[in-house]
């Protein structure tokens, strides 16, 4: 008994467990309802639609005369200037693709980007240059410029402090959908990994939680119970009585187990003849079970008083004393059924 207690009380700790995550669950996804998801990743904030113009080859061959050592040229717009973003190592040339000079990524230009197409309706309060990342920024690569608007969004745009290329924003509802995000996948970093130790960590006390929830199902029922479970059902079972005449009528009636046959007849506004209540000492509500077994007729010796032990093997009974258990055919008078 001391392991079953002790397991019971393991068992319950990681119920509560089980149970905090479920509910955070359940609170998230309806968060999740109610959230748009066009809201959430702010493209209404941010217009900028500006695609890379193809220029001339040879362009690319002097780029390349210049960085021999490069392993990436590609092209890109900002302000409606093509420029060249070449990649040596870990260094990234930003290279003006028309006079190929080099392009200074300053405070100045990523503030000019930023007024041009942000179109949330709010002012422009702070450029910062970010460089520790932190929940609001995370998605992005470092150095990044974080550009503050003042409006009811509490719009953060990020530019990247290398290329001066729009990262992304945060606003209010992806703050909101990222916590919930957090909650929703118990990821406290990156917000979406389902690999992450924490989650596998929780899958493995599920299991557990699974596994002592049988153990303890298996100690906290016997025999009996299910027995006991299984008569309550059977009690409640409704059994076929044909009642049948000398003339070949017959009516088929659905009775209650356990219940006295004249009770149940009487119920269905079907009376046979009683001087005596239904104390059994008349005899005159006698029926006759037709087609019955052994034990059944051998069964309810309480009317023996009565009917004779003749009687009791014809199969004759007493409607008073007769409780129905099984489905049975019975012989009645003619007018019972008239």
């Amino acid at each position: 008994m001391t392991f079953i207690n002790n397991f019971k009380r393991l068992h319950k700790w990681l119920a509560l467990l089980v149970g905090i995550q479920l509910l955070l669950w359940v609170i998230s996804g309806i968060v999740f309802s109610f959230i748009d998801h066009r809201v959430v990743n702010g493209g209404f904030i941010y217009g900028d639609n500006q695609k890379p113009q193809i220029t001339e080859l040879e362009d690319f061959s002097k780029i390349l005369a210049r960085y021999p050592t490069a392993t990436e040229i590609s092209q890109y717009v900002l302000l409606g200037q093509p420029l060249f973003k070449v990649v040596v190592g870990e260094d990234v040339k930003v290279i003006d693709a028309k006079s190929l000079e080099d392009l200074v990524i300053d405070k100045a230009l990523i503030e000019q980007i930023a007024e041009k197409n942000y179109i949330g309706g709010g002012r422009l309060v702070e450029a910062i240059l970010v460089s520790e990342i932190n929940d609001d920024n995370r998605r992005f690569n470092l150095p990044s410029w974080q550009i503050n608007f003042d409006d009811e969004f509490e719009t953060h745009l990020y530019f990247s402090a290398k290329t001066g290329q729009y990262q992304g924003v945060s606003t209010n509802s992806w703050r909101t959908f990222d916590f919930f995000m957090m909650l929703h996948f118990m990821d406290y970093g990156q917000r979406g990994d389902f690999n992450h130790w924490l989650i596998i960590f929780a899958a493995i006390v599920l299991l557990f939680f699974s596994m002592s929830g049988m153990l303890l199902v298996y100690s906290s029922f016997s025999r009996k119970d299910f027995v006991m479970l299984i008569n309550r059902f059977y009690q409640h079972k409704k059994f076929t009585v044909t009642l049948v005449t000398e003339n070949g009528e017959k009516k088929k009636l659905k009775i209650d187990r356990d219940v006295r046959l004249m009770d149940a007849l009487s119920d269905q506004n079907i009376e046979l003849d009683s001087v005596c209540g239904g104390g059994g000492i008349c005899g005159f509500c006698r029926v006759k079970l037709i087609n019955a077994d052994k034990d059944v007729l051998l069964d309810h010796l309480g009317d023996h008083d009565t009917l004779n032990d003749e009687e009791l093997k014809q199969g004759y009974r007493l409607a008073c004393q007769l409780s129905v258990d099984s489905n049975i055919e019975i012989e009645v008078p003619a007018e019972v059924l008239s």
